[in-house]
């Protein structure tokens, strides 16, 4: 059997893995919410045991380890769990870190040298893969699911990108139970490069507090926005894209606005088939160096069950992310009207701002930097009013108090195609004097963009305000 080196080196603040991986691994990625093994059911496999050392999955009769295992024992328990709990011909399959006769070797050994350095780029040297090396390091690794023990998961990714694993490094160095841990969980993750089994966060089950940061903003002028102009880098960092069909091909057609470390909100017509990830952190859609932008993939998502595509109310919808956002100055979480005195406040005569990438007139081109809007918020009943008048009036409540009337009544100051599904947003004073941002609103529908006596619809987050508690509180 080959054998995995692994050493730790603390050099002053710099910390060096020298890791000398050798096969795969039993787990295989998550596809779904199933777990499928690598090979058939009789064994051969890789595993790692409870005490973190590379094994082979055999039957228990083939194992030869200095210490015997009892059947039946508790040790003979946990490296039966370690295989997958099979059995041949009423033999346990156990983890087995000394077999009768090692399994055929069906790739070969690489030597990845990691270099961790806080604050910096991880530099990495791999040597050329021969051709039996597996193809798995070609592949995405954003959706990678990991299994660390029995119903605890976690996602590949670089160790540099793993703050709980890359903590421990700093803090504990060359502490044997941590290299044990960190070798496989490289392993786990089928010796890709740096990458390692990072634990998953939990999701978020309330909204974000003030205090915790929601809607704070960056570098935000508050002049008045007539008529539209782009926006500062960063200013708004709870803005999200949605994503359709492949991520390669960057095609956008919604906006929504991150309210959660998992969790974004759209309008419900955002919702087709193909909708698969969110992007944060953009903002100049033409390249791809001005910002550190994220993709994640979107692993639900949830329309208000009374949404109408007739009348468009109930235009809501909530996504759940596959991962939890990190937050930095370009990715963080606006504020909701959750207080019982913001959920009663009237925002008629006050100018909230509208941002989104769609088109900058109707039938013109969409938008590649972010642009912003402010826009005066009108009584329902204008709308109701300008929307009759154009044979737009479908039914009694659609005018009700589950949306706002936001435009100007000359029209050229309109949300457009490419918009929808995105914030309208006002600012707020706090006691401290500290202004905070909050979603008052989701671009919903208009009759064409910035039209004479035509305001834009805007779906109210005040009116569904438990909706959205609810939706956040049911993600596990």
């Amino acid at each position: 059997m080959k054998i995995i080196s692994f050493e730790v080196i603390v050099v002053s603040m710099t910390i060096i893995c020298i890791v000398t991986p050798t096969l795969g691994v039993l787990v295989t990625r998550l596809e779904g919410s199933s777990i499928k093994w690598k090979s058939g059911t009789q064994g051969g496999e890789r595993c790692i045991t409870p005490e973190f050392l590379e094994g082979t999955c055999v039957r228990l009769s083939d194992c030869s380890q200095e210490k015997i295992i009892v059947e039946g024992s508790e040790e003979m328990r946990e490296l039966h769990i370690s295989c997958g709990t099979r059995k041949v011909n009423r033999e346990p399959i156990v983890c087995c870190t000394r077999p009768l006769k090692d399994p055929p070797s069906t790739s070969t050994t690489t030597t990845t040298t990691i270099t961790i350095i806080p604050e910096t780029t991880l530099t990495t040297t791999t040597p050329e893969p021969t051709s039996t090396t597996s193809i798995s390091s070609l592949v995405d690794l954003r959706s990678n699911s990991c299994l660390l023990v029995p119903g605890v998961y976690g996602e590949c990714i670089d160790i540099k990108r793993c703050p709980s694993i890359l903590n421990q490094l700093k803090a504990k160095g060359n502490d044997p139970e941590l290299v044990k841990f960190i070798k496989a969980s490289n392993l786990l993750c089928d010796n890709v490069g740096q990458n390692v089994c990072c634990p998953t966060e939990p999701a978020p089950r309330r909204l974000p507090t003030e205090k915790e940061g929601c809607g704070e903003p960056n570098l935000v002028s508050f002049r008045k926005i007539v008529g539209g102009d782009e926006a500062m880098k960063g200013a708004y960092p709870w803005i999200a894209l949605l994503g359709y069909g492949d991520s390669s091909l960057s095609i956008f057609k919604c906006g929504g606005t991150l309210i959660t470390a998992r969790h974004v909100v759209t309008a419900a017509h955002c919702i087709k088939d193909n909708l698969s990830f969110v992007r944060l952190g953009e903002h100049d859609l033409s390249t791809d160096t001005d910002t550190t932008h994220m993709d994640i993939n979107i692993v639900k998502n949830v329309s208000h069950s009374n949404y109408n595509k007739t009348d468009g109310r109930s235009d809501i919808a909530m996504l759940y992310l596959e991962r939890n956002v990190e937050f930095t100055n370009i990715m963080k979480p606006i504020c909701l009207p959750n207080s019982p005195s913001l959920r009663a406040k009237s925002y008629v005569d006050t100018n909230p701002i509208v941002i989104g990438w769609g088109n900058t007139q109707e039938f013109g081109r969409s938008a590649k930097i972010l642009r912003q809007l402010m826009i005066p918020v009108l009584e329902n009943s204008v709308c109701q009013n300008s929307y009759k008048a154009l044979n737009l009036s479908f039914s009694l409540n659609q005018f009700d108090k589950a949306i706002l009337c936001a435009g100007t009544l000359a029209g050229g100051e309109d949300s457009c195609q490419g918009d929808s599904g995105g914030p309208l947003m006002t600012s707020e004073q706090l006691d401290n004097g500290e202004i905070r941002f909050y979603l008052i609103g989701i671009v919903a529908y208009g009759y064409g963009c910035a039209r004479p006596n035509s305001p834009g619809i805007y779906t109210s987050t005040q009116y569904f305000m438990d909706w959205i508690n609810d939706k956040v509180r049911e993600m596990s």
